[in-house]
């Protein structure tokens, strides 16, 4: 299930747009990454500092700003306040996509031609009874290929070994659910008992090059349609 839009979330949300997101200004920027094709984007961080519980972590947010060419064409706000994932891919559908995250879990995309946006963000990581409860993988940077309609994902599970998943993206505006994202730690580590981390590498035709920690390198056929080769 989707988490974002529902109830839940948008009582969060306007929760946060009273502490973080309405106090945040626009003079200075808290960092900046730049894309290609003339894009890039601007980070706006603010930090309640004065509320902050005893043992807990300030509750912080950012608005971000996607600019082309000097110009804001897209702004979200991001309630982990650190966003990382900030791609731009150009699709075999002839259509180019921006992809970043507004969640500490889930992601966007965002359609460079027509600003129609899709967000998905894992329900399960946003129960509603605290044992509900079920982490999902925190992304880090992704990595499209054409040949295969593949997207690579990088990044972890909270406080475990970094990993890559890989999610069918022939679809850009359709979320994938969190289930049919295929970790290759998960596919792997059992007959790599001594693996670690896991980094992308590269895309070759259709094959995905990853760089294990603690591991030799072996090659696996995952569900007969692609392969994953370490180096």
């Amino acid at each position: 299930m989707n988490y974002y839009g529902s109830e839940k979330h948008r009582e969060t949300m306007k929760r946060l747009d009273e502490q973080i997101f309405s106090k945040i200004k626009f003079d200075e920027t808290d960092r900046e990454k730049e894309l290609e094709s003339g894009y890039s984007v601007k980070y706006y961080y603010y930090a309640d500092e004065e509320n902050r519980k005893p043992g807990y972590a300030a509750v912080d947010g950012e608005i971000c700003r996607l600019i082309k060419d000097g110009n804001t064409v897209f702004e979200w706000k991001n309630t982990d306040g650190h966003s990382r994932v900030a791609s731009i891919i150009h699709h075999s559908n002839g259509n180019t996509y921006f992809i970043f995250d507004e969640d500490l879990y889930g992601y966007s995309v965002l359609d460079l031609g027509t600003l129609q946006c899709m967000h998905y963000i894992p329900a399960e990581s946003h129960p509603v009874l605290p044992e509900g409860f079920e982490e999902t993988f925190i992304w880090f940077n992704c990595f499209y290929n054409p040949v295969n309609d593949l997207l690579a994902v990088d990044g972890c599970f909270w406080a475990a070994p970094s990993d890559v998943i890989v999610l069918d993206f022939k679809d850009p505006m359709t979320p994938v659910e969190a289930k049919d994202w295929y970790s290759i730690y998960a596919v792997c580590g059992e007959d790599l008992y001594d693996l670690d981390d896991i980094d992308f590498v590269r895309w070759e035709e259709d094959t995905l090059v990853c760089k294990p920690t603690g591991a030799d390198p072996e090659a696996f056929e995952l569900k007969g349609k692609w392969k994953v080769k370490f180096v």
